[in-house]
């Protein structure tokens, strides 16, 4: 059976056992009530069978993260964490797929850069954890909301300050010389903070420095009308040893690699209530990233030496949508859009082979696209997505991207769903247009997901969990050929697993937790970096009382294949850490918090040749007003 003809068969399942599910008093609407219209610029997937694993800001400052990769990881199927530390950048896989193929958002602006080095991906090490409010992570293909590039998931950063406070400050200190900064102030509906991070010497050849500063303006225009603003800067400065240098441990050449990095975002969303029905929304953003580094080179170990590079990039986004969503029944939800990105990288740089060979290159592109979204069936009750968008890449072949979804409640604790979906990602900036090794007749890379499992909750809805299978299929992925030297498409990916999930609360002790099963396979026979088969992470706190609480928080990683230039590929053995935390409510407006991270002193890496910190500290005070 054709990926096609299933894709037609589910369809049409899901249409039926919505439809048997109507009983045809439900058809009645009910009777007048006030609408509250919200705009969404933070999260445009509102419409899903898979609402969106999220971490609230308790459980993203917990033990007090660098970055919030050191959170991530409690979502089943993600795998997250900072390559060589701070300094070294981010690593964020879901299900298998490469950082590159789940895009990033801020408060619904894309910010992933397809002009870097690895392709995409966003450096989360420029993002301040403090600042997050919330982070949801969606799983499987989203390129019918989202556009292209949305392979295996979306991470949706959602910037905010603390609940309730109008003014206020945070200041902390860590062994080896961290320190951290900041102050956020909210009235009238507009809501500001900046702050700053030093990690200095709390991690072995990597240092990195980090200014952030955020505006959120949401003023009330009334029950019909809504409008969300968001301006965010980020810029990072940062040494360490180059990716796959062998770090502190293996490296031949001891000069550090230095990087600066700048991201500016601006975006809007308006939203109106046309009809008691109908509800427009317009959505409009620019994202920039810049990045500067200078890299002194690798010397050959088993594998071919890297020579220095120096690199100046600046990428840009401009992106809009408009869209309309219909109620004409209680269990009938109909949306339809259309959007437009425009996407311009510059790059200047140069290779040093003993002789400097420029890098210098430009490329944009446009890419238009239309959307619709059908979701059938009452709330508590059997539902069923059907979403379909077709994108026209700038001179590339049309592309569809199908998503259908089905959910069914068995009691009122249990509900079973199912969910299939297709995306696509085009060629990065970097692959099609950097001097020496661009292929500009690259074709998209693909994926395909199936996932289906339970949810279940206890009667008094204090605990939660899910169990899903998945199956997902990347395939005409871009890769370098050493022989040709240039990129081409040939490896296909499959990751198929097991994730669980559980949250809750009993009395004073809650417990989030994940555990996932995966096995990924290359089907040229390709050795993947990076895919434990096993990954598990459980955050459990009790409330002393009502000023004081603990937290402790387990992580355990299985074996991965790793490489570097000194070593070639190489089995890391996994690792097991445990932090603690105790936050101690002094008053109402001030909270004091500390922390002590690989509480037991453990010896592991991350990343071949960098050693993580042994057992180190933090504390903190935050006020608040």
């Amino acid at each position: 059976m054709t990926t096609r003809s299933r894709f037609y068969i589910c369809g049409a399942s899901s249409v039926a056992i919505a439809a048997v599910s109507w009983p045809a008093a439900a058809l009645a609407q009910e009777e007048d009530a006030p609408i509250v219209v919200t705009a969404t610029i933070d999260d445009p997937a509102q419409t899903d069978t898979a609402p969106p694993a999220a971490l609230d800001r308790q459980a993203i400052e917990t033990l007090a993260p660098v970055s919030v990769t050191g959170r991530l990881s409690l979502v089943p199927g993600v795998f997250a964490f900072e390559k060589g530390g701070p300094g070294g950048g981010s690593y964020v896989s879901i299900r298998g797929g490469e950082p590159n193929f789940a895009p990033v958002t801020i408060n619904g602006v894309r910010v992933d850069d397809p002009l870097n080095s690895s392709g995409g991906g966003f450096d989360f090490t420029r993002l301040d954890p403090k600042l997050v409010e919330r982070l949801a992570i969606l799983r499987g293909p989203r390129s019918t909301v989202y556009g292209a590039d949305a392979l295996s998931g979306i991470v949706a950063v959602e910037l905010g300050a603390p609940q309730g406070s109008s003014v206020g400050g945070f200041a902390g200190l860590g062994t080896e010389g961290r320190y951290e900064v900041g102050a956020h102030a909210a009235f009238a509906g507009v809501t500001v903070a900046a702050s700053h991070t030093d990690t200095d010497d709390l991690y072995s050849g990597t240092r990195l420095r980090r200014d952030n500063a955020m505006m959120l303006v949401s003023p009330d225009l009334g029950p019909e009308l809504s409008l969300d603003l968001v301006a965010f800067y980020g810029a990072s400065e940062s040494l360490g040893f180059p990716e796959d240098s062998g770090g502190p441990r293996l490296a031949v050449l001891p000069d550090p690699e230095a990087r600066e990095g700048r991201q500016f975002v601006i975006g809007g969303a308006f939203a109106a209530q046309a009809s008691e029905d109908v509800t427009l929304q317009l959505r409009g953003s620019y994202a920039r990233s810049d990045f500067e580094s200078s890299n002194p080179g690798i010397a050959p170990g088993v594998l071919d030496g890297v020579p220095p590079i120096i690199t100046d990039s600046a990428f840009e986004r401009v992106d809009t949508a408009a869209s309309a969503t219909w109620r004409p029944l209680d269990n009938i939800q109909l949306e339809a859009g259309a959007s437009f990105v425009h996407e311009t990288g510059t790059s200047v740089g140069e290779i040093d082979f003993g002789f400097a060979i420029p890098t210098e290159f430009t490329l944009s592109r446009d890419m238009p696209g239309i959307f619709a979204i059908a979701t059938l069936g009452p709330d508590g009750g059997v539902q069923a997505t059907a979403a379909a968008r077709i994108d026209w890449p700038e001179g590339g072949k049309a592309r569809l991207s199908p998503r259908l979804g089905v959910s069914a409640p068995v009691t009122q604790n249990v509900e079973f769903f199912a969910r299939y979906a297709e995306g696509f990602k085009r060629p990065s900036l970097f692959a099609l247009g950097y001097p020496l090794i661009a292929n500009p007749d690259l074709e998209d890379e693909r994926s395909t997901v199936y996932d289906a499992g339970v949810a279940l909750k206890s009667a008094d809805e204090a605990w939660r969990g899910s169990l899903t299978l998945f199956r997902a299929e990347y395939s005409n992925l871009i890769d370098f050929d050493p022989n040709l030297f240039t990129n081409v498409n040939r490896s296909r990916v499959n990751a198929e697993g097991v994730e669980l999930a559980v949250s809750g609360a009993a009395g004073p002790v809650s417990v989030e937790g994940a555990i996932t099963h995966q096995t990924s396979e290359s089907r040229d026979g390709a050795l993947l970096r990076f895919r434990p088969e096993w990954t598990g992470r459980v955050l459990a706190g009790w409330a002393v009382s009502e000023t004081l609480r603990l937290a402790v928080d387990a992580e355990i990683v299985g074996a991965f294949n790793d490489s570097s230039v000194p070593t070639g590929f190489v089995r890391n053995s996994g690792y097991e850490t445990i932090g603690a935390e105790i936050r101690w409510d002094a008053s109402e407006a001030i909270t004091v918090t500390g922390s002590v991270r690989n509480l037991f002193d453990a010896d592991f890496e991350r990343t071949v040749g960098f050693a993580e910190p042994g057992t180190n500290a933090f504390l903190s005070v935050r006020a608040r007003y």
